[in-house]
């Protein structure tokens, strides 16, 4: 006789694993963004909404722009602002909708000035706004003041000893202010008492930002990329200010040929991943370096690793990995030294990467899940659950079937899980059933030959058992199938505790233990191997399983 542990660890479906509708909007949900746990923002179509009172049904949301991109969103939170980016706006929020250009921080790019020039060169030029301030040391003589730039835009404001004056002209090709009396020397000597603010519009340097599609907050600063104009380049905005991106804080990973796909960060590291391309530079690496020089700085390097990144990455519990045209991958190794590439979702990849819409997943972090969006499907890898592979170690894989709900994004916030479908819908994770629809769940054993491959099986009829979970309304049927036989149902038993909320009475079973047991009685002669399915096929009938055992006598050799 041989007994088959068929499985020890705890697989449950849980009861919240359903979804129920919150909101309608108009359009594709684009982004979801929640904070302050009452307020959320909700990109749709090309809307902006303001929704108050989340979660509560909207009865009339706020349109706070009608000129998004209708493209997947990037937010993230500074200080207290939502930040937004669509690959068309970078956008503010705090407590009314702005451009960031609109209030972007103005650079001082050279003080101590002399009006024939010279000075000392300070902050660097601000991509997202043209405006530039110039500080002068007045010589009590001269009327003639040159800017350190020329083809300027406009003069904007002048001010000699703190004071306000329009008794000047301009030379805007050749950047001079000329006053109309010479301002006088400061009071303490060598102390700038000239300020002028002037504009220089540089073609396409709003642009460079706006048209990121993809943001990653690191080291108190931001880091934006996905620009199609700039495939290569990720920019990144000053200490604690993402309305001040310098022109000269950008670096170059890897050549133009191929785009940059994601970003990350793990490990005080901020990764890089870049699509397949000819020249096998596929990873790269940012680790924060302090220069006497440049100040801080992330110079880039280019990592060992030459599998491209198909879609997008993320940090999965300190586990860096992206999802390659092969499926998900994950990066082991010292970053100094040798990294190693190790393969996390051999068990789903036939459905994963033959999905029809691969190449524009999402993945997200819930309750312990790494979870990935694709083709109207969830999978789902389960950090508390790894077993070694060929290569290393793997994640054990679920999959939930949403496509009733049209889904276009996943979002999670504070332990909750929504969906935004392509018609507008909201939904969030919770309840027994998909939307008033039956869950069908399931969880199957592989075709086990019991370690013999080549011999006969005989089922002991008294030797099937599962340990199941208590749920309130629980239910659990299984079913089996061998190589000689299609599937067919053997019993089912209410697996529910004593809950005063949403009681089936016709489903209930006074227990209050975590755990309960049902016994099985499969009958089967002469099979090769055998299935066994356990399974929920009614509405709102959760289950859960801990283990089952099968047992069966080995017989004789296989025949033809």
């Amino acid at each position: 006789m041989y007994i088959k542990i068929i499985q020890q660890k705890e697989i449950v479906f849980k009861q919240d694993h359903g979804y129920s509708k919150l909101a309608q909007f108009e359009g594709n949900i684009n982004g979801l963004y929640i904070y302050n746990n009452t307020t959320a923002l909700v990109h749709a179509g090309n809307k902006l909404y303001l929704w108050d009172n989340f979660p509560s049904i909207p009865e009339e949301p706020k349109i706070l722009s009608e000129t998004m991109n209708d493209e997947r969103t990037s937010f993230f939170i500074f200080n207290d602002k939502v930040y937004i980016n669509d690959g068309l706006n970078y956008l503010v929020y705090d407590g009314k909708l702005s451009k960031v250009s609109d209030n972007a921080f103005i650079p001082t790019t050279t003080i101590s000035r002399s009006p024939s020039g010279g000075g000392t060169m300070y902050q660097d030029v601000n991509l997202l706004q043209p405006k530039r301030i110039n500080r002068f040391v007045a010589d009590g003589t001269s009327k003639d003041y040159y800017l350190d730039t020329t083809e300027i835009t406009s003069v904007d404001e002048v001010y000699v000893n703190d004071v306000l004056t329009t008794a000047y002209t301009v030379s805007l090709l050749l950047g001079k202010i000329t006053f109309n009396t010479a301002p006088a020397k400061p009071d303490l000597s060598g102390v700038d008492n000239v300020r002028i603010v002037f504009s220089k519009e540089v073609s396409g340097y709003t642009d460079r930002i706006s048209k990121c599609t993809i943001s990653q907050v690191f080291d108190n600063r931001v880091f934006f990329t996905g620009n199609n104009s700039f495939k290569n380049a990720i920019f990144h905005s000053e200490l604690e200010n993402p309305s001040y991106i310098s022109d000269l804080s950008y670096y170059q990973d890897g050549t133009s040929e191929a785009r940059i796909k994601s970003m990350t960060v793990g490990n005080n590291i901020l990764w890089v991943f870049k699509e397949p391309n000819q020249e096998n530079a596929t990873v790269f690496y940012h680790i924060p370096t302090t220069s006497q020089e440049y100040g801080r700085i992330y110079p880039s390097k280019q990592g060992n690793v030459s599998t491209g990144c198909y879609s997008t990455c993320t940090n999965f519990n300190d586990d860096i990995v992206f999802l390659s045209k092969y499926g998900l991958e994950g990066i082991t190794g010292n970053i100094d030294q040798e990294q190693l590439l190790t393969h996390r979702s051999s068990l789903i990849d036939n459905k994963l990467i033959n999905a029809s819409n691969f190449s524009n997943s999402q993945m997200i972090e819930w309750q312990g899940y790494l979870l990935i969006l694709v083709d109207k499907y969830i999978f789902l890898a389960d950090s508390r659950q790894k077993f070694q592979g060929i290569n290393g170690i793997e994640y054990e894989w679920y999959l939930w079937n949403v496509e009733n709900s049209q889904p276009s994004i996943l979002k999670e916030y504070k332990g909750n899980l929504y969906i935004g479908s392509e018609n507008g819908s909201i939904f969030i994770f919770k309840g027994t059933n998909d939307d008033g629809e039956i869950i069908n769940s399931y969880w199957t054993t592989p075709m086990d030959s019991f370690g013999y491959s080549n011999m006969l099986k005989t089922t002991n009829k008294r030797g099937g058992l599962a340990r199941i979970k208590t749920i309130p309304n629980g239910k659990i049927k299984i079913a089996e199938r061998t190589n000689k036989r299609d599937e067919r149902y053997i019993t089912s038993k209410a697996a529910t505790g004593f809950d005063y909320n949403n009681i089936d009475y016709s489903n209930f079973a006074y227990t209050t233990k975590n755990e309960s047991y049902i016994v099985y009685k499969i009958k089967e002669k002469k099979f090769l191997n055998i299935s066994l399915k356990f399974y929920s096929d009614e509405i709102d009938k959760p289950f859960g399983l801990y283990s089952a055992v099968l047992e069966a006598f080995i017989g004789g050799y296989a025949k033809r």
